[in-house]
């Protein structure tokens, strides 16, 4: 052993808090591999906080995916559009568009890397934010059965939709194709390789990539059961200790 593993040694047994006597009694692999396990506990709590923020992503650019798909059949109505035809679409949006908002704000919530939440409900403001623009659209959409609640989602009352097809069929048609390609619009954005839902997405699987690596080193530092207490393990199974402990 020369002068620099005397310096990492001693370092690791101050890492782990072990004193002169335990070093002498022989002590030393059950404490560091104690220390071992409680960096693998730390470790496995922020994979397992990373797995579950990454599935909630997952599930919010699917159901933004599915809300630009049915933005988009909202606002490319054929021109030979049933009624029926038209309000099924209406339907689907109103039911794709909230999912997006709903999964939005429960990804924000998910524990987790700040930045991804803030991400998360971000999707939420710009989907809400579309269709509330401005007051001249927010009127439109009141005239024809549409109203945003407090949450960002909205709601579609039959009876005046139907109404309204009623009146006037082309001006029903005209709103909600100006609705369905703005959100359209705001989906593919999300959706972007560039935005901030893709950004996120990235980084938490570079993030759990990370800590996947970490967990196989920290694994290989685990003793072997005919490891003796003045094995180099001991020694240098605590010096690398604190990377993992504090990463």
């Amino acid at each position: 052993m020369n002068l620099n593993d005397i310096v990492q040694a001693n370092f690791a047994y101050k890492y782990l808090g072990l004193n002169s006597n335990a070093q002498a009694s022989g002590s030393v692999t059950s404490a560091t591999q104690a220390g071992l396990q409680k960096a693998d506990k730390r470790l496995q709590a922020q994979v397992d906080a990373t797995t579950a923020q990454l599935s909630s992503f997952g599930k919010l650019k699917s159901s933004v995916s599915a809300a630009q798909l049915a933005a988009h059949t909202l606002g490319n109505l054929p021109a030979t559009s049933t009624t029926a035809a038209i309000k099924t679409a209406a339907d689907s949006f109103v039911n794709a568009f909230n999912t997006a908002v709903t999964t939005a704000k429960t990804t924000a919530t998910v524990p987790g890397e700040t930045a991804a939440s803030q991400s998360a409900s971000r999707v939420a403001k710009d989907f809400s934010r579309t269709v509330s623009e401005n007051t001249a659209s927010i009127d439109s959409l009141k005239k024809i059965g549409f109203n945003m609640k407090t949450d960002g989602t909205l709601t579609l009352d039959a009876k005046k939709f139907a109404d309204a097809q009623k009146a006037d069929p082309v001006k029903v048609k005209a709103t909600l194709t100006k609705m369905g390609q703005q959100v359209d619009k705001t989906a593919t954005q999300e959706l972007a390789t560039s935005s901030s839902l893709s950004t996120s997405v990235a980084s938490l699987n570079q993030r759990a990539s990370v800590l996947k690596s970490q967990q196989n080193t920290l694994a290989s530092l685990q003793p072997t059961p005919t490891s003796k207490p003045n094995d180099n393990y001991a020694i240098y199974g605590g010096f690398g200790l604190a990377s993992y402990q504090n990463y």
